[in-house]
């Protein structure tokens, strides 16, 4: 039987091995002279992970953007509209997740 669930993005990757991280400093003894360098690897990964989701943002609401337009040239009765609202939505529910 197939999986439908969809593959993890890279932003979901990313989180999970931060965690995984997170956890692993969480263990680790405060003198473990290992500990300073995976702090520095989660505050780098932190930092990608805020980019990336920048990017995503910028992207998504172009896309937005581009379908609000192309709403305003629509007729009030055509049947588009109410697609192209769905998707607008359906995109800003995207942009608000972590």
């Amino acid at each position: 039987m197939s999986d439908n669930k969809p593959a993890p993005t890279g932003i979901e990757l990313l989180t999970k091995n931060m965690n995984e991280l997170a956890r692993e400093i969480g263990v680790m003894d405060a003198d473990d002279p290992r500990r300073a360098a995976r702090i520095k690897q989660l505050w780098r990964l932190g930092e990608l992970s805020a980019s990336l989701k920048s990017e995503r943002n910028k992207l998504l609401n172009q896309r937005m953007d581009q379908l609000a337009r192309e709403v305003g040239t629509l007729k009030s009765g055509d049947p588009r509209r109410a697609h192209i609202v769905s998707e607008i939505l359906r995109l800003s529910d995207l942009s608000r997740q972590r």
